[in-house]
């Protein structure tokens, strides 16, 4: 849904104008009595049309024009809703974000980690751990700590 074709179906139908009978004016508009365009004006459905076989019959391609219109109607709605949003104060497609402005100065750079390079500055508790191996004769993960070496067999 979304898609908005480039092809009107149709125009508008008629306008009311102090007339006798209807005409077509210079712009090609449909000028009809007022009493008359007073009559379309008070229909709010198609049921008489159907509902009575001569009159739907004589009348069914104005049924299939007002179809034709419906869906018009239809896809501009989903276009504009798509586009837009439903609420125009917050519409999705208000236009190109305007350049940000020039970025801020950076504080100054931290330390490099230079005295961290002979493990002095390292994670405390690793500081006893002679060394961590794994032992695969006997399957097991060794740490020495001090001089205690520690085993440990890991799960399946």
């Amino acid at each position: 849904m979304g898609n908005i074709n480039d092809n009107i179906r149709s125009k508008k139908l008629y306008k009311s104008g102090e007339v006798d009978e209807a005409y077509k004016d210079s712009n090609g508009d449909t000028v009809v009595p007022t009493k008359v365009a007073a009559e379309l004006d008070a229909i709010d459905g198609i049921t008489e049309i159907i509902n009575d076989p001569g009159v739907f019959h004589v009348n069914k391609h104005l049924v299939k024009e007002i179809e034709n219109m419906r869906l018009d109607i239809e896809e501009l709605h989903g276009f504009i809703k798509d586009a837009f949003g439903k609420d125009a104060s917050q519409a999705a497609s208000r236009g190109a974000k305007g350049d940000t402005g020039p970025a801020g100065a950076k504080g100054a750079a931290g330390a490099k980690g230079s005295n961290g390079k002979n493990g002095a500055d390292g994670n405390s508790h690793l500081s006893n751990v002679g060394s961590i191996q794994f032992n695969s004769k006997a399957n097991q993960l060794e740490i020495t700590i001090g001089k205690i070496t520690y085993r440990i067999n890991p799960a399946k």
